[in-house]
């Protein structure tokens, strides 16, 4: 945690003071911050994914619907990231429209699991 700390400090300090000579420095020390940050914790991501799927092995599906659970939390980081950038850069109506799009790509996605729910509970009132 001291390391993620002391990378978005120094990030923090560069930004600010960078952005008011110029502005698209900042904007890619902020990128680049990100990446660096990504890159520090990706090996967690993996270990816990890794985690997450072993235990699903024991159920039926349940392998497919934890993948369907990590591409979802990655699309969800993913947009929050373009969002944020979009509205460091000033354009908000930009960022609201990526989000907009991340939900739906999410609910398109999910489709199948709320089809099993449904087959779940009308199989039950049966």
């Amino acid at each position: 945690m001291i390391k993620i700390a002391g990378i978005v400090i120094i990030s923090l300090v560069l930004t600010v003071f960078l952005k008011g000579a110029s502005k698209e420095i900042a904007i890619f020390i902020t990128i680049a911050a990100t990446v660096v940050l990504l890159a520090v914790v990706s090996g967690e991501m993996k270990e816990i994914s890794q985690t997450l799927l072993d235990l699903s092995s024991n159920i039926d599906n349940g392998k497919s619907y934890i993948e369907l659970l990590i591409k979802i939390l990655g699309i969800s980081l993913l947009s929050q990231f373009v969002s944020d950038l979009c509205r460091d850069c000033g354009e908000n109506a930009l960022a609201s429209q990526s989000e907009t799009v991340s939900k739906v790509i999410i609910l398109i996605m999910i489709i199948p699991l709320f089809e099993s729910v449904i087959n779940i509970v009308s199989g039950l009132l049966k």
